[in-house]
């Protein structure tokens, strides 16, 4: 089981900073261009998924991307948000 701590540090650590990159990969899986992404923000990052909210020139958004399988360790975590963030699921 991974420490609910350590998995808060590695949200923190993504949205403060790799700022540009989450709005760079958001975009690309959503099919915008990245000025049209504002900021984006992880939250209730889990073994098994994580909160995504960004902020478009529309106005804000809000998405669960579930993990296409559960990680069990820090690394699997980091590969798993990857995959999501990227809408690469295999």
């Amino acid at each position: 089981m991974i420490a609910n701590d350590l998995l808060v540090r590695i949200a923190a650590h993504a949205n403060d900073e790799h700022q540009a990159d989450l709005c760079h990969t958001l975009a690309a899986r959503l099919g915008l261009r990245p000025r049209h992404i504002v900021g984006v923000r992880l939250s209730n990052l889990t073994s098994e998924s994580v909160e995504v909210s960004w902020i478009t020139l529309d106005g804000g958004h809000h998405t669960t991307f579930r993990f296409p399988e559960p990680a069990a360790t820090p690394d699997e975590v980091l590969e798993q948000l990857g995959r999501v963030l990227t809408g690469s699921l295999y």
